[in-house]
């Protein structure tokens, strides 16, 4: 599997891939800022974001093998799985485990 553009400094292992949750907003369409708590919360609620990077045996116990998803595609996770991690790129990820991705979006 090809590589996106990974400057996380988190190459995932085995069967885990390594996504970029999509950006909370700061404030609402009516202009009003969000408390930094609520962002926090929101965030950790996203189930949305780009895959960075696949480990070497992702999706390979899966029907025939074959990637469901390749970096570069968004991806749609399962909200309470994976662990939170910092990127030496001082960036926010998810690492998450292959059967955890539940959709790519063609968007």
């Amino acid at each position: 599997m090809t590589e996106n553009k990974n400057s996380s400094g988190i190459r995932p292992t085995g069967h885990h891939v390594l996504v970029l949750p999509d950006k909370v907003k700061e404030k609402t369409e009516g202009g009003i800022y969000l408390p930094e708590v609520t962002r926090e919360d929101e965030q950790r609620a996203s189930t949305r974001g780009l895959l960075v990077a696949v480990g070497p045996t992702a999706w390979l116990e899966f029907a025939d093998g074959e990637p469901w998803a390749q970096p570069g595609d968004y991806v749609s996770y399962a909200k309470y799985g994976g662990i939170g991690m910092k990127g030496v790129d001082d960036t926010d990820y998810v690492l998450l485990n292959d059967q955890d991705i539940l959709a790519i979006f063609n968007d």
